[in-house]
Order: structure tokens, then sequence, then C-alpha cells
């Protein structure tokens, strides 16, 4: 018991001496003095104490494999390796071991190819990704999210609601085959510049990137690209698509379209808006005949006709507005499909050209937000119109007021804004469900069905299981403006899904099931305590919830 004790205290001590090291490195890193950062590389390499962190950090059972004063762990790994690797790795003698390759499938077509690194490899992945992070994240922008701690695909779309109120067009970036392509000398090359140029750690870059690669027909070694999988492989992501951050964000050649001022309105529309005397007394019978909503959508057809916008798109009030999570990125537009159109190959030929990346012409498109929907990160994002709401005579001459009745009649006009609306696409969500077996899709519509994949489970884990799926959907859906059909995901198609897999387990109906269980599927052992409860949620529970399920970084 004292020794664990000793232990314990001795650990702690060593992790606030690394934190601090870190801190170190940071603060000499966001000086810009590479001497200084440097001689921290050096020092946290040669420390066995980091390397210990480092394993702590990425063990798969911190229960079962931490140092509690035993010689050897339970994979094998010791103390006295990590003493070996401090003296090892300053004096270049440390190699990485071969990656066996996979392929996984993905979603849509094609396979994904996937590394898997000795355990020991992966700890000295984790050293350099953690040196890397302190070194590169006070650089990156706040656009910038994915493989970033506290920056989710939730906070993507808050960026964007918070950028974003309304906006024209938008262009889908995709690029293709990013891990696959990445281009060695040049990221290394990156990283000794800008970064930190200390030559063992150079050295170790060079040999994370170029390991011997074994697959079930051969072996060889990697030139190009870097596998998915490796510990460094997304903090190096973020590092090489900076630049791109950078270019979007600050170059010269499109700084023409952020100069972020307003689009100024145009004298023409202005002029077919001032109308004469005898216009002005038309106007106001057709104001109590047919309300405003006729009279404005005769003015925008006459605009349309003359071929006269309500707004001009110059240079000086062309803007723009870029997100990127991980290789996805989106730029939102305020101009023309010209403007587009060139923005789209300013951005592709910067990444061909300094990245010696491919900008994916299939999954790259350019929207007009409102005639269509941009997709990003599984949201639908687009603009609402423009409208004035009014069914009869939105005006009231005589001053009459009808409180008891409220008809259309007697009602005010309100006009509707554009504004930026991200939504899901509820049938897309369904038709994935259905390829999982949760859901079956008969006669054009969506049903809940029994799961057949958990009928090997006890009802206890039944419950639970389906429940964690759909509440993960129902988290992360939830975020959007069409919320409701999150809630209804759960409710519905969660809960009834549910109850006819259990069901179909007892040999039972559904009927029998929400009565024997509750609305809310309520499972209790033999001491009546509540073992599993799937729930169903209210409106506001929903909402509530959901917010506390997420929390923003801004």
């Amino acid at each position: 018991m004292v020794n664990k004790n000793i232990y314990k205290d001795t650990q702690i001590r060593s992790s606030e001496t690394i934190a601090e090291e870190l801190s170190r490195l940071r603060e000499y890193s966001e000086q810009n003095n590479i001497n200084e950062v440097n001689n921290c590389v050096d020092s946290l390499l040669r420390n066995p104490e980091f390397w210990t962190l480092c394993y702590e950090s990425i063990k798969s059972n911190p229960r079962g494999s931490s140092f509690t004063g035993k010689a050897v762990t339970m994979d094998g790994i010791n103390l006295e390796f990590f003493h070996k690797l401090s003296i090892n790795i300053p004096k270049g003698r440390f190699n990485f071991g071969p990656i066996r390759k996979i392929y996984i499938p993905k979603p849509q077509k094609g396979v994904r190819p996937f590394g898997i690194a000795d355990s020991k490899d992966k700890i000295v992945q984790k050293g350099m990704a953690v040196i890397l992070e302190e070194l590169s994240e006070h650089r990156f922008l706040d656009c910038s999210f994915g493989f970033r701690r506290g920056r989710s695909c939730h906070d993507a779309i808050t960026y964007i609601k918070r950028k974003v109120s309304s906006g024209m067009w938008a262009i889908e970036g995709d690029i293709s085959k990013c891990f696959d392509r990445f281009n060695h000398k040049r990221i290394v090359s990156l990283i000794r510049k800008k970064y930190t140029s200390h030559q063992v750690f150079i050295n170790l870059l060079y040999k994370v990137l170029k390991p011997r690669i074994i697959s079930i027909n051969s072996s060889f070694t990697s030139k190009i690209g870097i596998l998915q999988g490796s510990v460094v492989s997304p903090i190096l992501c973020n590092i090489y698509l900076h630049e791109l951050d950078i270019f979007i964000n600050e170059s010269e050649k499109l700084e023409k379209f952020r100069s972020a001022k307003a689009a100024t309105a145009n004298p023409k529309f202005k002029t077919l808006l001032s109308v004469s005397k005898e216009e002005d007394e038309k106007a106001k019978n057709i104001k109590r005949s047919k309300g405003k909503l006729k009279y404005w959508k005769f003015l925008y057809k006459l605009a349309e006709k003359n071929n006269v916008n309500r707004v001009i798109f110059k240079s000086k009030n062309r803007r723009i507005a870029y997100v990127r999570y991980a290789d996805d990125f989106i730029i939102f537009v305020w101009g023309t499909k010209n403007d587009c159109l060139e923005i789209k190959k300013l951005v592709k030929n910067f990444l061909k050209g300094n990245l010696d990346l491919d900008l994916s012409e299939e999954k790259s498109h350019t929207i007009y937000l409102k005639k269509s929907k941009a997709d990003f990160l599984g949201f639908q994002i687009w603009q609402s119109p423009g409208k004035i709401l009014s069914k009869k005579s939105d005006a009231n001459p005589y001053g009459k007021i009808d409180r008891v009745k409220m008809n259309s009649k007697f009602r005010g006009a309100s006009m509707q804004i554009p504004r930026t609306r991200i939504t899901f696409s509820m049938n897309k969500v369904l038709r994935k469900l259905v390829d999982k077996g949760l859901v079956r899709y008969k006669a054009g519509k969506f049903f809940p069905t029994s799961y057949k994949s958990a009928l090997q489970y006890d009802i206890a884990n039944i419950v639970l299981y389906i429940k964690s799926v759909f509440r993960g959907l129902a988290n992360y859906y939830g975020f959007a403006h069409n919320w409701y059909d999150a809630k209804t995901l759960y409710n519905y198609f969660g809960r009834y899904c549910t109850a006819m897999t259990i069901a179909h387990k007892t040999k039972s109906k559904v009927p029998k099931v929400f009565k024997k269980y509750g609305s809310e599927l309520t499972i209790t052992d033999s001491n009546n305590k509540v073992i599993a409860s799937f729930g169903v949620f209210s409106n506001a529970n929903f909402k509530k919830n959901v917010s506390q399920s997420y929390v923003s970084f801004y």
C-alpha cells in the first residue's frame, strides 16, 4: 500500500513537470523562438516520464494496464522500456515497426485504407502528436474544426450560425484522397520552417511517414500519403491544411472577396419603386383589396422582367465566409456565380500547386442557397425565402379591430427576412437505418421494425442498446432547426423499434409489451429497481437535454 502511494505521488509530480515543460514549449512557439523550442523538444524526447504519460493517455484499459508498483504491465511494456526509449530516440536509434494495412468499406462507395501499428510505436506517435499540438494549436484559425479538442461538428455548425446569418452562394469543397496524397517532403519542410527544426524530431517525422506497410498481398515502403489510424496523422492533416485556411482568409488573391461590407441597393431598383401619384393611388387600392403581397410581387416581377437586380455586388461589397472540418470545407459567398467559379478555381490551383492535393470535382459543387441546399457534416444549409406574409388584407384602413375572431381580414402584414437555415434530411437518416435493419421501407413509407441483431441480448440490454443508437442520432441532429424531426426519430422510431424487438424476443405482441413495461419501456429487476428505461421526450425536455449534451466553445 505504501509503494502504491509513493508511486502515485511520484506520478503526480512528473505530470506537473511535463505540463510545465509543454507550457514553456507553447510559450516559446508563440514568440517564434525556434532555438528555445528546439531545446524544449529535446528535453521532452529525453524525459522517460514524458513517454510514460504518453502511454497512460493511449492505453485501452486504464485499470488493467496502469503502473501500480508492478514491474510489467498487461501489454508487456515495463518501466525499463521508457528509459531505453528516452536514450534511443535522441541518438536516432528508434525505428518504427511495420504497419498492417486493412481496408474499411465506406458508407457510399469504395474502401478506406486503415493502418494498425504496434502499441510501442503508438506511444512514440502520441508523443510526437502532443509536441506538434503545442506548436500548432495557437496558430490555427477559428474557422478550423475537426481533430481539435473542443471543436466538434456542432461547433462548426455554431460558427456558421454566427458568421452566416444569411447567404447567397456556397461552394462545397472536398479534397480527393487527402490522407493518401500527402507530400512527405512538403509537410516536413513546412514543419521545419515554421514549427521546429530539431533534427531528431524531423528524422522521426520522416520515419513515421515512411513505414513499412504489410498488406495481404504485398509488403512495401510508403512514398506518399499517410495511413488513417495513425495517432499522428490527424495533427499532420491540420498542419498541412492550415496553409489552405491562411490562403482563403489572408491571401492577396482573394482580398477583393473579404471586404465584409454590405451590398448596396441598386439605384435602378429604387427608381422602379418610386411611383407616381396615380400609381400611388392604385397601390392604395391594391392594399385595400389584395394586400401588400400582390403589390410587392407585381413590383418584383416587373424588376425581374426589366433585368434589374435589387442589390449591386461590386468589389467593395463582396465577401466570403469559410469553414473547414478536417478535409471537408465550405465557402459562403455574397456575390455572383462568376465570383464562386473564380474562387473555386483559385482554391483548386492553390491545392495543386502548393500542397500537391486535388479538389474532387464529383463532390465539390457551387450551390445557390435560395434554390438548392448545401451538404456539410450531415446537415443541409439553405436560405429561407423572403416573403411578406399576407392572406387577404394586411392593412386596416378603417381602424377596425376584431379581437374575438382575429381573422386574417384585420391582421397586419409581417415581413419574413431571409435567414440561413440548417436542417437535416429525415429521409436520408431513415434510409441509413433501413440499411442497418432498424427501420423498414414499404410502399414509399418508413416503419419501425424488430432489430434482429439485438435478439441475442436480454430485454434490459435490448432497451439500452437501441436507446443508445437513437439517442446518439437525436443528440446530433437535434441541433438543427428542424429538431422536432429528431425528437420524432427518438420517440416514435426508436421506441417502437425497441418494443417490436422485445415482442419478437418474447414471442409476444407490441401492445402487450407496452402494457407490461409502460409507455417508456421501463425494465425493473426482482427488487423492483429500474435497470433500463427508454423514455419519451417532450418538446421542452428534448431541447433541454440536447443543449446539455453539447457545450459550445464560444
